[in-house]
């Protein structure tokens, strides 16, 4: 049976904007700069590539003149390394002054928060996610490298002391990747996340795919783009999660949810039990997902530094159109994305099981996955 879908939206609430690709760490599991790097070979042709304040600001305005719907509008900052942006902040800037109602959020590494710290509470943003691997540097740097850990919670305090001097500023939460690198440390980053003061860490599960899921999706990508569909091999990490115990995952994914009264904990999918999501690493994920399509592709999109709009965040080159060549409302209704909706409407590909796309659910609509049928 095919599933049922939503209706398209007018424009898109949640949108994510690579504003660079440049980054100042190779973290292990990253897919641009991590250990399958080398088959992203694409990334040498624009890897200084970062998005014109012109470009940025008529995207903005487009999404402030969606009058349409009284929803809030979720953009986010992504890279690379947002904050090696030659003008990280003026973006900031100019999406609260034009779209003030927008939830605009920030995913860093935070080795650069201490230079921009009051550049960030002054421009308005709301959110800040701070990538970090493990609870101390013993943990983290081998995988993120160059001192990050120390270099993070610099970052962080400046933040907070630029925080407590103005009144005000932006929520700030640790964002942490489980990998078989890192897992058995989970509940530790509950307590690092309060003893920093912080009241949330969003713990996601590594995104990886397997070169039989990556060559057999490629078919499917390529009838609806036109173009390679290589970007997934980035990501063929298995060797990372090699040892990995689903049941100990499960165990401390338990122990996590109740470490703390004062860090709420989010484990996307948050729809699935941590039974269920023990299973992530496993084969036995492709059978334990209940959806049947990928409802982010009717209401979100992400746009590229280049200005090229993507269907999936996760793949840079499932590319819908640019905004060089139109208005994101012209692509996110053109006929490239209508043949991508159509395509997973009819069933997820096997790379999509593990793609963050279809399993990020915070702070997303629920009723995008009600309206699937199960």
């Amino acid at each position: 049976m095919i599933p049922l879908t939503p209706v398209v939206r007018t424009m898109p609430r949640y949108v994510t904007v690579f504003v660079n690709w440049s980054c100042n760490l190779t973290c292990r599991e990253c897919w641009m700069y991590g250990d399958s790097a080398a088959e992203s070979g694409w990334l040498a042709d624009v890897r200084r590539d970062q998005m014109s304040l012109e470009m940025w600001t008529a995207l903005v305005d487009e999404l402030a003149a969606d009058t349409g719907t009284p929803e809030t509008t979720y953009l986010t900052m992504m890279g690379g390394e947002p904050l090696m942006h030659d003008h990280a902040v003026e973006l900031m800037r100019i999406a609260k002054e034009r779209l003030p109602s927008c939830n605009l959020d920030m995913s860093t590494n935070g080795t650069l928060l201490d230079r921009h710290a009051a550049g960030i509470v002054a421009s308005g943003i709301d959110d800040v996610y701070l990538s970090v691997d493990g609870p101390s540097p013993e943990v983290n740097d081998p995988i993120r490298g160059r001192n990050a850990f120390g270099r993070a919670m610099r970052g962080l305090a400046a933040l907070q002391e630029e925080t407590r001097r103005a009144g005000r500023g932006p929520k700030v939460a640790i964002n942490f990747v489980v990998t078989g690198m890192n897992y058995t440390h989970l509940p530790e980053m509950v307590r690092l996340t309060e003893r920093l003061g912080l009241s949330e860490i969003t713990v996601g599960l590594s995104s990886f795919f397997t070169r039989t899921e990556g060559e057999g999706s490629r078919a499917a990508f390529e009838a609806v783009t036109g173009r390679p569909f290589l970007s997934w091999a980035g990501y063929c990490n298995e060797h990372q999660h090699a040892d990995l115990d689903p049941q100990r995952l499960r165990d401390l994914l338990d122990e996590a949810m109740n470490t703390s009264d004062s860090v709420s904990v989010l484990v996307p999918p948050v729809r699935y039990s941590n039974e269920d999501k023990s299973r992530f690493f496993t084969p036995r994920w492709h059978q334990t997902v209940r959806e049947r399509t990928c409802v982010k592709l009717w209401a979100q999109t992400t746009v590229l530094p280049n200005g090229q709009v993507v269907s999936c965040t996760t793949f840079a080159d499932t590319v819908m159109g640019s905004l060089r060549d139109g208005s994101l409302r012209e692509v996110f209704h053109g006929e490239t994305y209508t043949r991508m909706r159509e395509t997973l409407r009819q069933g997820l590909q096997p790379i999509c099981y593990r793609c963050c796309e279809l399993n990020m659910d915070i702070d997303v609509d629920p009723t995008l996955y009600d309206a699937v049928a199960r």
